[in-house]
């Protein structure tokens, strides 16, 4: 799965194109709004590989721009409880030892609470890099924001072994990435190129999340997430034919 996820926007004839139009709205994200069209890019990615089409990388031209902007926005409301949830849990118990060492004077409570907020700390981020993975895509297969946020596909696949094996794949997909773009880095050249390869990998990681829970929701449930037969560019047959909160 990692080979074929790096490979993924390098399949077909326009593959230059695509990814030369990928980079650049990477680029155009220093002007917000390009960075949802980015996000929604990459979950009509994650989209298709849900409905079982791993070979045929979303072409620019047939996205509707406005909605792949509007689905990365909506989006937001899916990362956004996630990451807050994470540093909550970071702060609040750092938070209350530190107020009771400073009421007792006592400095080793102090030092305490930064113990246990890096910890915490650490332990959110454990939590949110395999619970996000699966809200993604259930939000994804839902068309809904709210079915980021249910919690039995959350409590069935943040444990399910294939899908904890795609959030280490997209670890290590995102280790390659760091490490190219730090080696292109070096250069001019190689600076500027860092925009198609960021492109390049957050398709891989998109790639590897789908992948990964349509294997595992098809071994929890007994059937894949998506209809095969339908066209997946409208997410689960089931739901509204618009997006819905």
């Amino acid at each position: 799965m990692l080979e074929d996820s790096i490979k993924y926007q390098l399949q077909g004839d326009d593959w230059l194109k695509r990814v030369g139009i990928g980079g650049l709205v990477v680029i155009l994200g220093i002007f917000v709004v390009p960075l949802f069209t980015f996000q929604g890019y990459m979950l009509e990615v994650m989209r298709r590989v849900l409905g079982g089409d791993t070979a045929t990388p979303p072409e620019w031209d047939e996205l509707d721009l406005v909605e792949a902007t509007v689905d990365g926005l909506r989006y937001l409301l899916v990362v956004l409880p996630y990451t807050i949830g994470a540093l909550l849990v970071a702060m609040i118990p750092a938070a209350i030892v530190a107020v009771l060492g400073v009421a007792s004077g006592n400095e080793g409570l102090f030092f305490l609470a930064v113990l246990i907020a890096v910890l915490c700390y650490f332990l959110g981020l454990i939590a949110v890099a395999v619970a996000v993975p699966v809200a993604t895509a259930n939000f994804v297969r839902k068309d809904s924001v709210s079915a980021a946020f249910d919690l039995d596909v959350l409590r069935t696949l943040v444990t399910n072994r294939t899908m904890l094996v795609a959030v280490l794949l997209a670890f290590a997909v995102n280790i390659i990435a760091s490490a190219v773009g730090s080696a292109l880095g070096f250069t001019i050249i190689g600076l500027l190129a860092v925009p198609w390869v960021q492109f390049v990998f957050q398709s891989a990681i998109f790639y590897v999340w789908g992948s990964g829970f349509a294997d595992a929701y098809e071994e929890e449930y007994g059937e894949p997430p998506l209809d095969r037969g339908t066209d997946v560019s409208s997410g689960d047959p089931s739901a509204p034919a618009e997006g819905t909160f």
